[in-house]
């Protein structure tokens, strides 16, 4: 394989598998705290892409300011998503297959939401508005300020995330109650303040991560329900319930997909 194509692909593979491992580590704590693969998370990633998309477009182009307006807007979404629909359905004991089910019904309701919107605004496969800037340039790689965007952040976001999760009063409460929920009651935690506090980061984490994902490519009403395979096959390969676990799956599916592949194609 020529160096160009390697490096290429190598760079690759960091920037996707960094996005995958965000969005990933949502569905990771879903599952977790809530006990629910949410197949509705495809679309608050979406949410996440279509308010930074917007806002770059009317308001801003500096990325702090479009990645904590997609955080909001889909930490907004998640936890809506979770009163209107999934509580309701908890209070009435509803089986895990009736709950999966909700969750499809939720994300092709955003989605055609986003669909109407996209339509009536002219907002479909459209690019983030941030200038693209070479930050590094040699024979065989070159590093634009995308990459510089995503990866840190996502680090960051996950760094953020492990220290919520072992560090504080909050984490602990929600690593109990994804061991034992009957348990967690009897102790006396609220554990609907936690299943709150877990959607809002759940929606935060997508919305970060659909903003990073339409910094590196274009915008759809689709974009989030194209990537859901990746992202569960990467919590799958975590075990559903191991955050580091869940990292790795994301970079090993991200490999998979570009330096696998091209070297598959290349010989």
């Amino acid at each position: 394989m020529p160096p160009t194509l390697l490096m290429t692909s190598l760079i690759s593979s960091i920037q996707i598998g960094s996005m995958y491992a965000l969005m990933a580590l949502g569905i990771t704590l879903t599952m977790s705290v809530i006990k629910l693969p949410n197949f509705a998370h495809a679309e608050y990633v979406t949410v996440g892409a279509y308010t930074a998309l917007i806002v770059s477009l009317g308001i801003s182009s500096n990325p702090l300011i479009i990645i904590g307006s997609a955080f909001v807007v889909g930490a907004i979404v998640s936890i809506l998503s979770h009163q209107i629909v999934f509580k309701s359905l908890e209070k009435q004991n509803a089986s895990f297959y009736t709950l999966l089910l909700a969750s499809f019904a939720v994300g092709l309701i955003i989605r055609y939401i986003l669909y109407m919107i996209a339509d009536q605004f002219s907002l479909f496969d459209k690019r983030i508005s941030i200038p693209l800037e070479i930050v590094y340039r040699t024979d065989t790689m070159i590093i634009t300020n995308i990459f510089m965007w995503v990866v840190p952040t996502s680090i960051i976001c996950v760094a953020l995330l492990t220290l919520l999760l072992n560090y504080t009063p909050l984490g602990r409460e929600m690593r109990a109650l994804a061991n034992n929920a009957t348990l967690a009651r009897v102790i006396g935690i609220a554990v609907e303040r936690v299943k709150n506090n877990t959607w809002l980061l759940v929606g935060g984490l997508a919305g970060i991560s659909g903003a990073l994902w339409g910094m590196n490519t274009s915008v759809s009403p689709l974009m989030g329900w194209v990537a859901i395979l990746s992202v569960f096959a990467a919590a799958i390969l975590g075990g559903l319930s191991s955050f580091p676990g869940t990292i790795l799956g994301a970079y090993v599916v991200s490999f998979s997909e570009n330096m696998l592949m091209q070297f598959l194609n290349f010989y």
